[in-house]
């Protein structure tokens, strides 16, 4: 299937930060109102971004000069006086659709983008020709932008399925829509944690809440995930010497409110991980300085547990608060990884079993032990999954930092790992699979069938069926290959 982008569809796969604009200026709160207009007007910009402590605190737009100052304001007066205050923004790797479908619904018409780290990048500007460019997509962004409430969340999720639907029909690439399914997932997993912040608040269990991130983790954190993913969660928090007390009183709050947000997820339609692997466990819930003892703990005495934790953590990412802890967190890995290469040798051990589903003689390997599912390929876990594990084991040796599979590849292609020829071979087979599943996973949702990663290969053209069997070869050869990197390199 040849993948293609129409103008109109671009808006779901595209992010923020390839449409930002510099038309804004920065002021602190206590900056006098006729010096930050003069500011303005000398640097020709049209947005007064107003921060206080380095965080944004509230936005004066052209608008607002126009109705709250040009004829009722005293140049002395402090910006703050002007200000709309909470600022409603976006980050910069959200997707377009979501900063537009948040900007009609509030009618706004400029809106502060931020940096994982919470400081404002950029504007984006909505264009009042926009929404007629687009046309009927105007009603699938509206649909998706929703209250934040827990009726509003389910929505998003019941979404879903006509969304990822409409654009492939238009041919878009699967992961691209994959990406989009990830990032709507991500947005409401940060209105379940909003809801459940405002629900624990109540609880009035400690006074200051310390800073802390919210990571999701596998699929989810590489921005893989397909229509039905279970939860895979974790927090990190700080601590700053507190008393033996105030610690307990700490973790109790963030297993209030990890308990809060995974039931939300699990009512919107975003499952409890059967394994157990969410922030309700204090195994994914603990102190920055707790999560990097563990993570030598597993790395110094590697067993079957402590090898499946780091295989899901290591695909980890930040999706609510403080971005730098999981970046603190991240180093840490890679570093304490690169000191231990006797552990990817555990690791690769554990990852041997899992393999293509292709046999010696290029017949696909069906399942014969599940009942339900006999007679059919899995073509997740005998697919994509040996790829996507192949890549992280290497990007683990070789500290490359990135989540995503595909840019991993990119980096180990230009450290030398890869060819361009077998990165574009890999590339290629990683989005054909994943088209197959998306495409099996979308029709039985709408058939409200359960969603599964097993398909039927005897509906596969005969032309899927080859370039199936040739892709699911290559990355059998590619297990080989890692066999001999992994295997026996630290016997």
């Amino acid at each position: 299937m040849v993948f293609k982008r129409s103008t109109s569809v671009d808006i779901f796969t595209k992010q923020i930060k390839d449409y930002l604009s510099d038309d804004f200026i920065i002021v602190k709160k206590e900056t006098d109102i006729g010096v930050a207009i003069e500011k303005l007007k000398n640097e020709k910009k049209s947005v007064i971004i107003v921060h206080d402590n380095n965080l944004i605190n509230g936005i004066i737009t052209e608008r607002d000069i126009l109705n709250k100052i040009t004829f009722n304001a005293d140049p002395k007066d402090r910006v703050d006086k002007f200000m709309s205050t909470p600022v409603q923004f976006v980050f910069e790797d959200d997707l377009l659709f979501h900063c537009v479908g948040q900007m009609r619904k509030y009618n706004f018409r400029h809106m502060p983008v931020l940096n994982s780290s919470n400081r404002v990048v950029g504007i984006i500007h909505l264009p009042a020709a926009l929404s007629a460019e687009l046309g009927s997509l105007m009603e699938s962004i509206d649909r998706v932008t929703t209250e934040n409430t827990e009726a509003g969340i389910i929505k998003i999720k019941t979404e879903q399925t006509d969304l990822a639907w409409k654009l492939y029909e238009e041919q878009v690439n699967p992961l691209d829509i994959s990406y989009l399914l990830s990032f709507l997932n991500n947005v409401i997993y940060r209105r379940c944690i909003d809801l459940a912040t405002e629900r624990v608040a109540k609880k009035k269990i400690i006074k200051t809440i310390p800073n802390y991130c919210v990571l999701t983790m596998g699929s989810g954190g590489r921005m893989e995930s397909y229509l039905h993913p279970d939860q895979d969660n974790g927090i990190i928090y700080e601590t700053d010497n507190a008393s033996e007390e105030t610690l307990k009183n700490i973790d109790q709050y963030f297993y209030e409110l990890a308990n809060e947000f995974t039931i939300l997820l699990d009512r919107a339609g975003i499952p409890l991980c059967k394994g157990d692997l969410m922030a309700t466990n204090p195994l994914w819930r603990k102190s920055l300085k707790n999560w990097k003892e563990q993570i030598n703990n597993w790395v110094q005495k590697p067993n079957d547990d402590s090898l499946r934790y780091m295989d899901m953590l290591y695909d980890f990412r930040a999706i609510y608060g403080d971005a730098n802890l999981a970046k603190n967190l991240r180093n840490y890995l890679l570093n304490r990884l690169e000191e231990s290469p006797q552990f990817l040798k555990y690791l690769y051990k554990r990852d041997e079993g899992t393999n293509a589903a292709i046999g010696f003689f290029g017949q696909f390997i069906l399942e014969k032990e599940d009942q339900e599912n006999l007679g059919m390929l899995n073509l997740k876990h005998t697919g994509t999954l040996p790829l996507v594990e192949s890549i992280r084991m290497y990007s683990m040796k070789n500290k490359v930092d990135s989540v995503s599979t595909l840019v991993r590849l990119s980096k180990l292609t230009a450290l030398g790992v890869f060819t361009e020829s077998e990165e574009d071979f890999f590339r290629g087979a990683f989005k054909f699979l994943s088209n197959i599943l998306l495409k099996n996973q979308i029709i039985r949702s709408k058939e409200n069938k359960v969603i599964k990663n097993f398909i039927d290969p005897r509906f596969l053209t005969s032309r899927e069926k080859s370039i199936l069997k040739i892709y699911l070869k290559k990355i059998k050869d590619l297990k080989l290959k890692l066999k001999g990197d992994f295997g026996e390199e630290y016997v």
